[in-house]
């Protein structure tokens, strides 16, 4: 019985449920921290399936985290939501994320995360952004404590920032508007529906994953297990890639959304998860067997 014992506290030892895990379904402002431009708004617990928008795919229930920038002002803005979290060594964030936008003549707008946040901006840290509906010159773009990284910055992965690149329109095929968002809607009667370009984000749940290695002290951007880049941090003394991160949502542009009820972001199934050193597990599954052996001997 003893032995019995001893094989399951060992193994035990030896999970990755000895590393830890934060999750959050969005549904609490409890423990956030908002740092925003003027003219940006946001909401926990936003039930997302009165726009038509099905529940994200890794979670449950259709509640999460809605944020809007440059509602009326027509000016730039940005807005971030960071939790009471603070990681190092090696992790990954994933999320899901929804853009929604006004197909009666809208604007370009933009979801993203950034990690090494140290709050004094809405864009600090090491980040990605994409955008709604293909009409930016740079769809997807990588950040440095709010400086976009040009393409040949040597930190992509991906051939080409604009929406028509054969890659990004292989991967991101134009998705249609939510029919409870078109001409029959409640909201707004006058609304259309249309396709979003091939190559954008718009109107489709999309799963990002940023890889942190702070000790290396990079962090690489996926969607989709599309690699967009990685941001390396030793290229710039000043970020740090490691430490709080923040769940954004961003116009970067003065244009306002003539509906800008559909003008919006959506972020559902949040998680952290520490990622376990090969080596340290080798060691003590290594070290598991040598008190098997011990056992036997005895």
């Amino acid at each position: 019985m003893k032995r019995i014992v001893l094989i399951f506290a060992s193994l035990f030892l030896c999970t990755p449920l000895a590393f830890g895990q934060y999750v959050s379904d969005l549904d609490d402002a409890t423990g956030w921290t908002i740092v925003a431009d003027e003219d940006t708004e946001y909401e926990f617990g936003f039930d997302y399936a009165k726009f038509g928008i099905p529940a994200a795919p890794n979670g449950t229930g259709t509640t999460g985290l809605r944020m809007a920038a440059n509602i009326a002002n027509g000016a730039a803005a940005a807005i971030s939501a960071s939790p009471d979290v603070t990681m190092s060594g090696q992790y990954q964030i994933a999320v899901d994320f929804w853009l929604n936008f006004n197909t009666s003549g809208g604007t370009t707008e933009f979801i993203g995360a950034y990690t090494g946040f140290d709050g004094s901006a809405p864009l600090s840290g090491a980040g990605f952004l994409g955008d709604s509906d293909g009409d930016s010159g740079s769809d997807f773009r990588l950040y440095k404590n709010g400086e976009m990284l040009a393409i040949d910055s040597g930190q992509y992965a991906i051939p080409s920032l604009n929406n028509s690149d054969p890659v990004l329109q292989a991967q991101f095929p134009g998705q249609s508007v939510p029919a409870a968002q078109g001409d029959t809607n409640v909201f707004d009667p006058t609304n259309v529906i249309v396709t979003a370009q091939d190559g954008s984000l718009g109107f489709a749940w999309h799963r990002l994953v940023v890889d942190v290695d702070s000790d290396a002290n990079t962090a690489s951007f996926f969607i989709n297990d599309l690699q967009i880049g990685t941001v390396d941090g030793n290229v710039d003394p000043t970020l740090e890639t490691g430490g709080a991160f923040a769940l954004t949502f961003a116009d970067l542009f003065s244009s306002v959304s003539t509906k800008p009820e559909f003008s919006f972001g959506v972020f559902d199934n949040l998680s952290v998860t520490q990622v376990p050193e090969p080596n340290g597990i080798s060691l003590c599954c290594f070290a598991v067997l040598g008190l098997l052996g011990l056992r036997r001997r005895r």
